[in-house]
């Protein structure tokens, strides 16, 4: 029985899983610091919120990859 198929399977789950939450990771700080001087604090507030919900979403994701993880 040879697990580097799992392995390597899931590798990639967790390489693409972790790109995915730098990625909102990056989108959240280019929100908060382009709303920064915003004169519109609802629509920042909702892009903010917007972008927050991402970036933890891609974190649970990425908690479920690794949980996953083959032993």
């Amino acid at each position: 029985m040879s697990t580097a198929p799992n392995w390597l399977e899931w590798q990639q789950a967790h390489t693409d899983a972790l790109i995915a939450l730098q990625d909102a990771q990056r989108v959240y700080h280019r929100v908060v610091s382009g709303h920064a001087f915003s004169a519109d604090e609802a629509g920042a507030a909702s892009a903010t919120k917007d972008a927050l919900r991402a970036v933890d979403s891609a974190r649970l994701l990425l908690n479920e990859v690794r949980a996953r993880q083959p032993r």
